[in-house]
């Protein structure tokens, strides 16, 4: 069962496009941080990363970024962000 965040909660301010498979209202950020970071690096926009990276913040993103699925790009990005 996912949790349904009220509509206040940030991951509701992302771009909707990055939900085009799942329902935005499914989204737990904890649960599914993995999913969410790579769908964004991936496919979203500027403002998109910077909520990502407001909330999680870079010692959870320099954390997680190992089990990260990415392209070259968006890894290279993470990277240089994190200082790895």
């Amino acid at each position: 069962m996912l949790y349904n965040f009220s509509m206040d909660s940030w991951i509701n301010n992302l771009s909707p496009e990055l939900f085009w498979d799942v329902l935005q209202s499914e989204i737990n950020p904890e649960k599914h941080e993995r999913w969410l970071v790579e769908r964004v690096l991936q496919r979203g926009r500027w403002e998109d990363w910077l909520l990502v990276r407001a909330n999680y913040g870079k010692n959870r993103l320099r954390n997680l970024s190992p089990q990260l699925k990415l392209d070259p790009k968006a890894e290279n990005f993470l990277k240089i962000y994190c200082g790895t």
